[in-house]
């Protein structure tokens, strides 16, 4: 079940499904459609991100205010509670720092999510990857790939710790069945909360 772009309910259920377990199904699940077009309608009135002097963005749950300086090369840096961003003149601010974020969430991710798979006895991971992903916080492949949104970096703390430990669940559930809530549940017993402030955040940022 997902909410289209167009704001479209999409149900697939398998062939031989009877109409009033659809409904039954639909009823069962109203408060995540309501929280979900609720976020989906504020996500629609949020602004795209300024790079200017003195804008405000994301890393990590907080807020950094931006500092421009021109040079002669490019490099961003975290000082306080300032983003400053050195770049050369007629080259793109937005550029130079979505390459740090993704830069960023590569090294912080993939130490992240090794720790926790070494902590909790996890099966080897073949690869940690990031890139940015419209509608996922994150995905593991039969493969054993773990592919972050690049966006994550920007949440708090305790929200990108939900989303490694509930990609390590699918090294062992590829679904999200019993056995899979059984495990996460175990090894996360917050993760409820975690995932309510994750949604809740998502608005402040572009997906």
């Amino acid at each position: 079940m997902q909410i289209k772009k167009d704001g479209i309910l999409q149900v697939s259920v398998p062939f031989a499904t009877k109409e009033k377990d659809i409904k039954n199904f639909l009823t069962s699940k109203k408060r995540w459609l309501l929280d979900k077009l609720s976020q989906r309608e504020k996500k629609c009135k949020h602004q795209p991100a300024i790079y200017k002097e003195g804008e405000l963005h994301w890393y990590r749950g907080r807020q950094y205010r931006i500092k421009l300086t021109i040079t002669t090369f490019s490099r961003v840096e975290l000082q306080e509670d300032n983003l400053l961003i050195y770049y050369r003149r007629n080259t793109s601010v937005k550029n130079i720092l979505d390459k740090w974020y993704k830069q960023q969430a590569l090294n912080d991710l993939a130490q992240r999510t090794q720790y926790f798979a070494q902590f909790h006895g996890f099966p080897k991971i073949k690869e940690v990857k990031v890139r940015l992903m419209k509608a996922r916080w994150g995905s593991c492949s039969s493969a054993r790939v773990i592919t972050y949104n690049t966006n994550l970096i920007k949440t708090p703390i305790d929200c990108i710790d939900y989303v490694i430990l509930h990609e390590l669940c699918h090294l062992i559930h590829q679904n999200h069945q019993k056995g899979f809530h059984q495990l996460q549940l175990k090894l996360n017993p917050q993760w409820k909360k975690q995932k309510q402030k994750l949604d809740s955040f998502a608005h402040q940022i572009l997906l």
